[in-house]
C-alpha cells in the first residue's frame, strides 16, 4: 500500500525508503501466491503477475518520489 507522507516536506530520500518499505512489504505479503501449490485461476493469475511486476518496477518510475503509481492489489488476494 502505497505510504502517506504525513510531512510533504520530508526529503525524497527518505520517501523513496518509505516506498520501497511498503513496497517490499507488499511483496512479502503476497509471495504465498506465488507458490506453485497456491490454488489460483488461469485468469487471476495475469492479474497477480502484473500486480507483482508493477511492485517491482515501482523504483524506476523516475526521480520524483510523489509521483509513484502504485498498481492496484488484485481483489482475491488477502
Amino acid at each position: 500500500m502505497k505510504p502517506e507522507f504525513v510531512l510533504p516536506e520530508l526529503h525524497p530520500l527518505i520517501k523513496w525508503k518509505l516506498i520501497r518499505g511498503a513496497r517490499d512489504a507488499d511483496l512479502i505479503a503476497s509471495d504465498y501466491a506465488a507458490m506453485p501449490d497456491y490454488p489460483m485461476t488461469d485468469t487471476d493469475r495475469p492479474a497477480f503477475v502484473a500486480y507483482r511486476k508493477g511492485l517491482r518496477d515501482i523504483p524506476d518510475q523516475g526521480a520524483d518520489p510523489d509521483a509513484v503509481v502504485w498498481p492496484n492489489k488484485p481483489t482475491f488476494l488477502k
